[in-house]
């Protein structure tokens, strides 16, 4: 069985492909249970920056192509929509693969916080649907300890930038100083407050929120010295806005072309500025079109990025370590799974052999005393273990897979194990 991979990310997909295959944090407990029928032990990592499905199989090319198709049937998208982006990894790649992940090393911004978060959240889905088993618990306990590592041991993560922080940096790119501006922040959940956060520490002068939840967006504007607008409100707050950035996890356009076009007529300000950091889009792209709107999107955080990763190259080298190190460790206990049934049925074996041969000896010593007796049986105990000891402590802390099928071999275990 092969620990497997199978995914789009913002490396192989463009944007407009990478939201449609996106699920939100509230949709991936009910799905999870119907993948599992369909493809087996399944975890959905889906973040800003990718949306994959981790599985176990026997034939991983199989079961990548049932993730491909599920998830395409799932999403309402044609599969060769899918097909030109998918990537698959299997055992040690797919196991470096979510490690790097975990380690924020395969990030839009490398050593972003967030992914971590996002990966253990996955995990705890995953066991509460009941769609995860041992392998794929391991995998990611796993690279949950290497992304803690990374951030611990290396500079990866140190003053590391998320999207949200990246998408005020693109602010203060567009229009300069922020400090005399009014900002519309669509989303106070955990990526909006992080925006919010940053806002403030630029110096905004005048943050506006609004959340669908107005409690939450009056808490997190209290907190920071801003205020808020009803959600309803929200075309409203357009035209004050001197810049809109929005982060929700809303499945549909929280502001579309024609609230965009309904505000600009209204406004002072000559360009309405909008910054969607949100996977799905919150902000129609049609409203790009209109006369005095300037729309953008995560796509356009790109040099920021790039700035991002030559800052990190030098540490990244140190956590590339670290993943490598935690994915000998998760393949060396991956492999011993495979050991367990094997020294079982081999000390299974021996102990029959031992109970057979000790009951024919004391039959030929019938004059044998019941202490005399507990003396040969302790003996016999101690030779079988002192013999076994060295060949197990090999199987399960060592062996490959061709030593664990030549061990099958030598003790004639293949049909045992396999039945058990």
């Amino acid at each position: 069985m092969d620990i497997l991979v199978a995914g789009l990310s913002h490396k192989s997909a463009p944007l407009e492909v990478l939201e449609r295959v996106s699920y939100t944090k509230e949709l991936i407990p009910g799905v999870l249970p119907t993948l599992r029928d369909f493809v087996g032990e399944c975890v959905i990592l889906s973040t800003c920056n990718r949306t994959e499905v981790y599985a176990s199989s026997d034939d991983p090319a199989q079961t990548t192509a049932r993730i491909a198709e599920f998830v395409a049937r799932d999403r309402g998208i044609a599969p060769e929509a899918i097909e030109p982006h998918l990537y698959s990894y299997t055992g040690a790649d797919a196991v470096r693969h979510l490690l790097g992940v975990a380690g924020g090393l395969d990030s839009l911004l490398v050593g972003e916080s967030q992914v971590l978060g996002q990966v253990r959240e996955s995990l705890t889905a995953a066991s509460e649907a009941g769609s995860a088993d041992t392998p794929l618990v391991g995998l990611f306990h796993a690279a949950v300890r290497t992304g803690r590592r990374v951030r611990e041991e290396t500079d990866v993560g140190r003053n590391s930038l998320s999207i949200s922080y990246a998408g005020v940096q693109l602010a203060q790119r567009t229009l300069g100083s922020l400090k005399d501006r009014t900002v519309l922040l669509v989303g106070a959940g955990e990526a909006g407050s992080l925006v919010a956060n940053a806002l403030r520490t630029v110096g905004v002068r005048d943050l506006v929120i609004a959340n669908r939840t107005r409690a939450r967006g009056e808490e997190l504007a209290d907190s920071l010295g801003g205020r808020t607008v009803p959600f309803s409100e929200l075309d409203e707050a357009l035209v004050e806005a001197d810049i809109v950035i929005t982060s929700t996890d809303a499945p549909d356009f929280v502001i579309d072309r024609g609230m965009a076009a309904s505000a600009l007529p209204r406004r002072t300000q000559e360009t309405l500025f909008l910054i969607d950091l949100a996977v799905p889009r919150d902000i129609d792209p049609g409203a790009a079109e209109l006369d005095g709107v300037k729309l953008f999107n995560i796509d356009d955080l790109s040099s920021i990025a790039e700035e991002n990763l030559q800052a990190r190259r030098r540490a990244a080298v140190q956590a590339d370590s670290i993943v490598e190190e935690e994915t000998v460790r998760f393949m060396n206990w991956w492999e011993s799974l495979d050991a367990i049934p094997i020294i079982k049925t081999i000390q299974l074996r021996a102990e029959e052999i031992r109970e057979r041969e000790l009951r024919h000896a004391l039959r030929e010593l019938p004059d044998m005393s019941t202490k005399e007796a507990a003396v040969v049986e302790a003996m016999t105990r101690s030779i079988v273990k002192k013999l076994l000891h060295d060949p197990t402590v090999f199987l399960r802390n060592r062996a490959d897979r061709s030593q664990l099928q030549a061990a099958r071999d030598l003790f004639s275990l293949l049909e045992e194990t396999e039945q058990g």
